[in-house]
């Protein structure tokens, strides 16, 4: 058996392209495999400690497996007639055996998810070891991946294809473990993520999302080995969580459609947070503020400034209210402010178990303040500034934040671009300035990067009245701007926004699966700085989303994230992960995903993955050496 990278596995793999071990997603830090085929026994099973959750995830896992009887779509490179056939075990594997360490570690920030999964040839027995139960969580997926169905062959021993039926699925529940094998045995995968805070974020407040596409969403996360789903629940749009301290809240701020308030009760939450707990995802809440609580003015309009007026008064960036359709803010000097604030975080924290709190504070927007007179006059007595108010709501709010035992998260903007004083045990959620702005000046940081790993960019404007976007021929270029353009020798190189340029939203262009996955978290900083990177978040903002389109705004690029965060941007001898090598593996894991009831936007054409590498970008290395 031979030691690789998935680098080195592509390269050297190539001529027979060892499927089962270079489709895994996201890729294990290490692998070592073989080239015998080996059966499951037809009485194969999983057995492990007498644990609630383990036992939960060992039924899930085998009932996965028995039914997806996976056979893979991206076919082998070259054909299998041009390579040795692989030997079939006589033996069979008939179990795998899970020990843990530690049975009763809880699942927090920075557990260890590490594992070594060991399966042999010539032993009845395969072994799952971990640490903690949510190790073994990860590599029951993995264990997963690798298990693949022989197809059905016909009188001549041909792979049986039959007519596309669009009424008739496949019932796999009385199959059990016929025909399934592990190609490439034995194998040893060791494996542990690169940042242990591997983060989804889903706003519900802009479109509503049911609890069943929520739960939807973390079991794809769980596929992915992604391990926090970030809530952001409210925004200035709409409040749908019901609280028992302040109903009023959700009563009145939260959405009404077709005679229903659209809201999040507390069992709802009960039911998401044990949910994502049993698959090894955590549930950080989100109560965005100061800013983006228009919202809140339907119940609270005496706490907030500038709520329930257009957002670009004029029409002119510089005297906008917000940063977006949605005014308010609340009130930074007002006693009563503070005192649902604290109501509010109180109850929030208590419904979420998870160490970490974000408490939003990104976006304020100084000019809605000074819409109020008395926030006016108290500025001029005090001699303070817009960004003195937001010093002051940020510390009180932190100050609650902390009352509730909770580890506080926000938004960068109060450090990177006001300069404020948070303290250094807040963690800062990095998203519009490069990480290392955060990271030298002390703070541990959530990397969310908008150029990477905001999934909402490129769908074009959502304003009403656009009518930049009628344009039958291409406007003039300035003419300052085609000076310096023609000076610079770039003017191939300009196009305006409906004539290739950048799209009609602020952070367009659209992010790409390989945009997502190039995503270098630690650009620019030394190894000890970028210990101060706990992990990322890929993000999705929902003005343009909702039930009807969540799963393909998120898969399978959100998977590519995954990758990142847990494989690494760079496998264990410093090589720089390759887009090239992950193509394949990302074909056929979107697949995959939608075998599982996830439904993944297509990435290519059925046939690139039937004709490796025709569909390259650049003429591939491997076709010139052959």
């Amino acid at each position: 058996m031979k030691l690789f990278s998935l680098t080195a596995a592509l390269a050297t793999a190539f001529p027979s392209f060892t499927l089962a071990t270079s489709l895994l997603w996201p890729v294990p830090q290490s692998i070592e495999s073989g080239h015998v085929e080996l059966e499951l026994d037809t009485s194969f099973h999983i057995s492990g400690p007498d644990i609630e959750h383990l036992q939960d995830a060992i039924d899930r896992y085998t009932q996965l497996i028995t039914n997806e009887r996976w056979i893979p779509v991206q076919a082998p490179f070259p054909a299998n007639n041009q390579t040795a056939k692989p030997k079939r075990s006589r033996t069979t594997l008939g179990a795998l055996k899970i020990l843990i360490e530690d049975e009763d570690q809880i699942l927090e920030h920075q557990v260890d998810e590490s594992y070594v999964l060991d399966i042999p040839v010539g032993k009845d027995t395969g072994t799952l070891r971990s640490k903690t139960l949510w190790g073994t969580l990860r590599g029951l997926e993995t264990f997963s991946q690798l298990v693949q169905a022989r197809p059905n062959l016909n009188e001549d021993g041909k792979e049986e294809i039959d007519d596309y039926d669009q009424d008739e699925e496949p019932d796999y529940d009385n199959v059990g473990f016929e025909e399934l094998y592990i190609p490439n045995a034995p194998i040893r995968i060791k494996d542990a993520p690169k940042y242990t805070h591997r983060g989804l974020m889903l706003d519900t407040s802009r479109n509503y999302f049911p609890v069943k596409d929520i739960l939807r969403t973390i079991d794809a996360m769980a596929f992915n080995k992604m391990n926090v789903f970030h809530w952001h629940i409210t925004d200035s749009q709409s409040f749908p969580l019901q609280l028992k301290t302040a109903p009023e809240l959700a009563h009145q701020g939260a959405y009404k459609l077709h005679q229903r308030r659209l809201v999040y009760t507390k069992n709802d939450v009960k039911n998401i947070v044990e949910y994502a707990y049993k698959r090894g995802v955590r549930v950080i809440p989100e109560i965005d503020m100061p800013a983006h609580t228009g919202s809140w003015a339907l119940s609270h309009k005496d706490i907030t400034t500038c709520t329930g007026v257009h957002y670009l008064p004029g029409g002119d960036w510089s005297e906008r209210l917000a940063a977006e359709p949605g005014t308010g803010q609340l009130n930074p000097i007002k006693n009563k402010t503070y005192q649902i604030v604290d109501k509010v975080i109180t109850e929030v924290a208590s419904l979420f178990p998870d160490s970490l709190f974000h408490g939003g504070g990104d976006e304020p927007v100084y000019k809605c303040w000074n819409q109020d007179q008395s926030v006016v006059d108290y500025m001029k007595e005090h001699n303070a500034t817009g960004v003195d108010l937001l010093n002051t709501f940020l510390q009180k709010e932190l100050g609650f934040i902390r009352k509730s035992n909770k580890t506080a998260i926000i938004w960068e903007d109060a450090v990177t671009n006001d300069n404020l004083p948070i303290p250094k045990d807040v963690i800062l959620q990095v998203w519009i300035n490069p990480v290392q702005n955060a990271v030298k000046k002390g703070y541990k940081v959530i990397a969310s990067n908008y150029n990477f790993w905001y999934l909402d960019c490129g769908h074009g404007g959502w304003g009403g009245n656009d009518t930049s976007y009628d344009e039958q021929v291409p406007p003039a270029i300035p003419k300052a701007v085609a000076a310096a353009l023609e000076k610079n020798q770039v003017s191939d190189n300009y196009n305006t926004p409906n004539w290739g340029g950048s799209g009609g939203d602020w952070c367009s262009p659209f992010k790409t699966w390989q945009r997502v996955y190039s995503y270098d978290v630690a650009f620019n900083l030394t190894e000890i700085e970028a210990e101060n990177i706990l992990g990322g978040e890929v993000a999705l903002w929902a003005e343009q989303t909702d039930e009807t389109a969540l799963d393909v705004r998120l898969w399978p690029r959100a998977a590519a994230a995954a990758e990142n965060m847990w494989s690494g941007r760079y496998d264990e001898n410093s090589v720089k992960r390759d887009i090239g090598d992950a193509m394949p593996r990302m074909f056929d894991w979107r697949y995959r995903l939608l075998k599982r009831g996830i439904r993944a936007e297509a990435l290519q054409p059925l046939w690139c993955g039937q004709n490796p590498h025709m569909c390259d970008a650049t003429y591939p290395a491997v076709f010139q050496s052959m």
